[in-house]
């Protein structure tokens, strides 16, 4: 990934994806002018590019992360975050924002955060990830709600009825 390329997109997502809106009214605030953080949901390419396509077309909507992966000195997230996601050739595809934070025990994830990352219920979610990050019942999991800001989900068009 060259930052040249994560530039070159958080120039055109901010200003199509609305982030820097008010530039023109109270001038170029220094956060709009930093790229966020860019991130690939998953070191295998393949899974990278299948979460990537995702959260580009509207059905992930969700991210958990184990309390005890954050790295040390990186804050949990925030609502209002923003970041850059990577597709499985490390080139930025989507800007997305935090619009939810929770933080649960791994055993008390609900549903409709499950259906957010794909599965379809708790206990799928919960077996999947138990698999995945070796997690514990009442190890703290950080819930993430997430909104695609740039580019905007294709709607798909719907027949016209007769």
């Amino acid at each position: 990934m060259e930052s040249s390329q994560i530039e070159a997109f958080w120039k055109r997502a901010r200003l199509r994806g609305r982030v820097a809106w008010l530039e023109p009214f109270v001038g170029q605030h220094r956060l709009g002018a930093l790229p966020p953080p860019a991130f690939a949901f998953a070191p295998e390419p393949h899974l990278a590019q299948s979460m990537a396509e995702e959260v580009l077309s509207g059905e992930r909507t969700a991210l958990s992360t184990l309390r005890s992966q954050l790295p040390d000195g990186v804050p949990p997230p925030e609502v209002g975050d923003l970041a850059i996601v990577l597709d499985g050739h490390e080139e930025p595809v989507a800007l997305i924002r935090t619009v939810e934070v929770r933080v649960l025990p791994f055993a008390d994830v609900d549903d409709r955060h499950a259906r957010g990352e794909g599965e379809p219920d708790a206990d799928s979610w919960r077996r999947n990830q138990r698999e995945v990050l070796g997690a514990t019942e009442r190890e703290e999991v950080i819930l993430e709600r997430i909104v695609l800001v740039f580019p905007p989900v294709e709607k798909a068009t719907q027949p016209a009825t007769i």
